[in-house]
């Protein structure tokens, strides 16, 4: 349920800035970014208890978590005019992808 969240509003958050997009807005995603999303990723699994992986399953939380989440850090990056958000937008949201690798859908039942 926190991953399904975390995606839908990460979408949202990108389709409102190509929407919005000022004209001299930057179209590059930052690496930094792209790494601090598996990093979070990692803590946020961590921190629901390393649950089992299935391999079969470990594209949803890099797809969601990496290149999505990367997306949505400049997206908010962009719209906010603020460095931090960036990166809040680009930690939170791998660690909620971290949620994809749950038997349950929330974590700590």
């Amino acid at each position: 349920m926190i991953a399904i969240a975390a995606a839908l509003a990460e979408i949202a958050l990108i389709v409102v800035q190509r929407r919005r997009a000022p004209a001299g807005a930057p179209k590059e995603i930052s690496w930094s970014h792209v790494a601090a999303a598996p990093a979070a990723g990692v803590v946020g699994w961590l921190l629901i208890g390393g649950p089992e992986t299935a391999w079969d399953d470990l594209w949803l939380p890099l797809f969601f978590g990496v290149i999505l989440g990367a997306e949505a850090a400049r997206a908010a990056r962009v719209l906010s005019g603020k460095e931090w958000a960036g990166w809040a937008t680009a930690c939170g949201g791998g660690a909620a992808s971290a949620n994809w690798l749950l038997a349950t859908p929330l974590p700590f039942m």
